[in-house]
């Protein structure tokens, strides 16, 4: 009697592994602690990615394990066929390692005011009132959920403001001025209602700025500041900031230093030390910049100096943008601020006059 071998069993097939097989909060979840930077990118993976990507989910997740990211937002007011201008949103990107205006697209029309006052509230844009040159003003105001890219209505101000300032503060929202009559408000988001902002005690144009949990208002005399205090609703004059020179152009706060210009120079000044110097390391910025620049913003932008400007060649008008990271360092001169220009490059060319910068704001999300 001949013993067959058995014979052995075929080898088994590899499994593969697809992303369907996953389930979508387990993909989620890896998601959410991707920088929001690299989303763009990953939208192109699959249509599964880009509805993930484009939920709610996505920033609730991001919520749950405490990771934010500040992105820079930027309206331009572009001109269109009609030989009309309108409002279009960017982001601040990277496109072949050159910083980039990466087109927004909301799902939901976007409101087209000029002259309007815009400012970010957590992940949202507030933008208030505006008008036409033709003294046309309006109180309404639309914001814009940055994480769901819609726009909604919001309580329409009290009196109709065009170039108007707007501040953020204590879930509060202050804007001051746009019209003669009624110097400035300030509305309660908790309690969605505008309220009156009275007059600081000056006639000197004054200049906003939040600045250690306080909104003050710097005036063209250098030694007339005021604060404001939102339990007695009065401006008090602040006797502080001494050493900061006038500030005619824009300022930004990036932890306890104001950033500005300066005789055509980037400035930071502490009130510890009150001495408003010179930032060390920016000799690429300058070198870039045309004798007719205008510096037009400046951004804290994650703890990062973000400069704006404009000039004009041989009538074009160019937009400039410089991201700066910042060091304090100690000499034996004392404290000195170094910037690290980590990019500085060209955002647009276009015919002179074609394009104006409506705002630029740094929103968490």
């Amino acid at each position: 009697m001949t013993n067959n071998p058995i014979a052995p069993p075929p080898p088994a097939k590899k499994r593969k592994t697809s992303l369907s097989s996953i389930p979508d909060d387990v993909i989620v979840n890896v998601l959410a602690r991707i920088s929001i930077s690299q989303y763009r990118s990953l939208c192109l993976v699959s249509k599964n990615f880009y509805s993930l990507l484009s939920s709610p989910d996505i920033y609730f997740a991001r919520s749950l394990i405490g990771i934010t990211d500040a992105r820079l937002y930027v309206c331009l007011r572009l001109p269109t066929p009609s030989s009309s201008h309108r409002h279009r949103w960017f982001n601040l990107g990277y496109r072949q390692g050159q910083l980039s205006l990466v087109p927004v697209r909301t799902l939901s029309s976007s409101p087209d005011r000029l002259n309007s006052t815009s400012v970010a509230v957590h992940s949202e844009i507030y933008q208030i009132g505006g008008g036409s040159n033709e003294d046309k003003r309006t109180r309404a105001v639309r914001v814009l959920d940055c994480r769901s890219r819609t726009w909604r209505p919001a309580p329409d101000m009290k009196v109709a403001r065009k170039h108007a300032r707007s501040y953020f503060l204590d879930d509060k929202i202050y804007v001051i001025g746009g019209c003669k009559e009624n110097w400035g408000e300030v509305f309660d988001l908790k309690t969605q209602n505008w309220k009156p902002l009275p007059k600081p005690p000056s006639d000197h144009d004054h200049k906003g700025v939040v600045y250690g949990g306080r909104l003050y208002a710097f005036t063209m005399n250098k030694n007339k500041n005021y604060a404001y205090d939102p339990k007695e609703e009065r401006w008090v004059q602040e006797a502080g900031f001494v050493g900061l020179g006038r500030i005619t152009g824009p300022l930004c706060v990036i932890g306890n230093e104001i950033f500005a210009e300066h005789d055509r120079k980037y400035t930071w000044y502490n009130p510890t030390n009150g001495k408003q110097q010179v930032i060390d390391g920016l000799n690429d910025v300058y070198k870039k910049r045309a004798n007719n620049y205008r510096t037009i913003q400046l951004v804290n932008h994650g703890g990062k100096l973000v400069i704006l400007w404009n000039e004009t060649r041989r009538k074009r008008k160019r937009l400039w943008c410089a991201v700066v990271s910042l060091e304090e360092r100690s000499t034996p001169l004392g404290t000195r601020m170094r910037g690290k220009v980590e990019r500085c490059d060209l955002l647009l060319d276009s015919a002179h006059k074609s394009y104006m910068l409506s705002s630029c704001l740094s929103v968490l999300l």
